[in-house]
């Protein structure tokens, strides 16, 4: 199994190097999982062109991202680095993930000739009430397609906390994904993973 992930990770690095969307370079704000996966990819975004914002968006992979036998199966953490937004409302950031995962996954199922309609991908966001003021958090479910691997249809599960950025005047974007429900182990992982992020750190010492 450890054997087919990898594998399937190396395809999908081949097809984002393939499509000009994504960089290797050092971690700015994802500086782990070590074991995960990581990529960067700059704005604007090659497939999601009319997002109309500056900046860049790093990610991290679990190791079974890509195998559908996998309880990490589809199991990611990205950030989104917004510059010059000091506020992101939730209309916006709506519109934002529709246009970023339609567009991601029409221009990944156009190069592995697959067939899929993207019309169908929905996206829909709940605020959350958490206990600092200085943040933004939404629940959020997208009916999503996996143009990486099968084309199946699955429903991701995300937890998005909209950060202020006081250096850019900007926003940070820090998103958690899994279709696993909440209450399983890789969710209680993710949670692990999220705290540990150096992007947390700077949250808890601006907000002392």
């Amino acid at each position: 199994m450890k054997k087919q992930s990898l594998l399937l990770t190396f395809s999908l690095l081949l097809i984002c190097q393939f499509m000009g969307f994504a960089q290797e370079s050092t971690p700015i704000i994802l500086d782990g999982p070590k074991d995960w996966s990581y990529e960067k990819i700059d704005f604007p975004l090659d497939f999601a062109p009319s997002l109309p914002y500056e900046g860049f968006e790093e990610l991290r992979f679990a190791p079974g991202m890509f195998d559908t036998s996998s309880s990490t199966y589809f199991t990611y953490l990205f950030v989104l680095s917004i510059q010059n937004k000091e506020e992101l409302p939730k209309n916006e950031l709506k519109t934002l993930l529709s246009k970023y995962y339609k567009g991601l996954c029409s221009a990944v199922a156009t190069s592995k000739k697959m067939a899929i309609d993207t019309s169908q991908i929905k996206v829909r966001l709940k605020k959350l009430k958490k206990p600092s003021s200085q943040t933004k958090s939404y629940g959020v479910l997208i009916n999503f397609f996996d143009p990486f691997t099968n084309g199946q249809n699955i429903l991701l599960n995300m937890e998005l906390e909209v950060i202020p950025n006081k250096q850019t005047k900007g926003v940070y974007v820090l998103s958690i994904v899994s279709p696993q429900s909440k209450e399983s182990v890789v969710w209680k992982e993710l949670y692990g993973v999220k705290e540990k992020l150096k992007l947390q750190k700077i949250i808890s010492a601006e907000n002392r």
